[in-house]
């Protein structure tokens, strides 16, 4: 199961890459908020000769009051789903904005992997007026619970949070050669540091050399390696590569490097619009509750 378990959990981070003043009432028509609102993609992956292994889909809602929710599904198919129970993986993660509905930051950020009736949660609660971040962690019956300040002035974004920022240009704006450093945690101690993202934007001529070999290249103008500074998948590291097109629109991917299963890859299958996206629910017994 340890493999299965690393190919499902490697096939959920690709997929889903595919103390300011904060007040979520006052502004309704936020910026980033009016650009991401409807938007729906899917996605298909594989490994070695097999592909499609899995897909899903990702979805960004409007909750009104200027708040936002990116709802994530990816699940297991065919061979790999018989074998893996058909697994299952879903995100949540819901947002408020600051500087003027510019920037989004993370509210409550949820991660599900169900499994058959096995089932693991982590749900992260950011309390701003607090300067902290609740973690809650629930598996075979059984919870712990962490909590860790947030330095004054400092902001943090969780991965589908910062997926949009990125794309938004949040950080800077997104050309070739450009780098952007991302906290996604405060530090938990320092035998354990901070988890960070680098993002860096391949130089034009490093694109145009990897773009050349490609067979399809269409929708492949921006070359972006993600380098994941934590421990993942039995490494102390974990790195992406993700080409977008020139709307920052990811059209595919690569998790690298994949103990027993070499490079995951990825692709986008569709990606649309529409005014009310519907609710996804989860399992019965499944759902988060609420509060810290």
């Amino acid at each position: 199961m340890t493999k299965k378990l690393r190919l499902l959990s490697s096939l959920g981070l690709l997929l889903c890459f595919f103390h300011p003043g904060i007040s979520w009432g006052e502004n309704t028509a936020d910026p980033i908020g009016q650009k991401f609102s409807g938007e729906i993609v899917r996605y298909e992956v594989g490994f070695w000769i097999f592909f499609p292994v899995g897909g899903g889909e990702a979805d960004f809602r409007n909750l009104g009051h200027g708040k936002y929710m990116v709802y994530h599904e990816g699940k297991a198919q065919g061979f790999v789903g018989w074998l893996t129970s058909y697994r299952r993986e879903i995100y949540r993660s819901t947002m408020g904005t600051i500087n003027n509905g510019k920037r989004l930051i993370p509210l409550r950020f949820e991660e599900h992997s169900i499994i058959g009736d096995w089932f693991r949660k982590k749900t992260t609660v950011y309390d701003y007026a607090a300067r902290k971040v609740f973690m809650e962690v629930e598996k075979e019956g059984e919870k712990s619970r962490e909590e860790v300040e947030i330095p004054l002035g400092a902001l943090y974004d969780d991965p589908v949070t910062a997926f949009y920022n990125f794309r938004s240009g949040v950080y800077g704006k997104v050309e070739p050669g450009r780098e952007f450093l991302v906290r996604t945690l405060p530090e938990k101690g320092p035998e354990k540091g901070k988890e960070e993202i680098r993002l860096i934007v391949a130089p034009k001529e490093e694109a145009d050399i990897l773009r050349a070999k490609e067979p399809d290249k269409a929708g492949k103008d921006l070359f972006v390696r993600i380098l994941l500074d934590r421990e993942m998948w039995g490494k102390k590291k974990g790195e992406l590569e993700i080409w977008f097109n020139k709307d920052i629109v990811p059209t595919s991917g690569v998790v690298k490097d994949i103990r027993f299963f070499g490079d995951i890859r990825g692709k986008l299958t569709y990606r649309g619009f529409q005014k009310a996206p519907g609710t996804s629910p989860l399992p019965p017994g499944k759902e988060p509750a609420e509060g810290k």
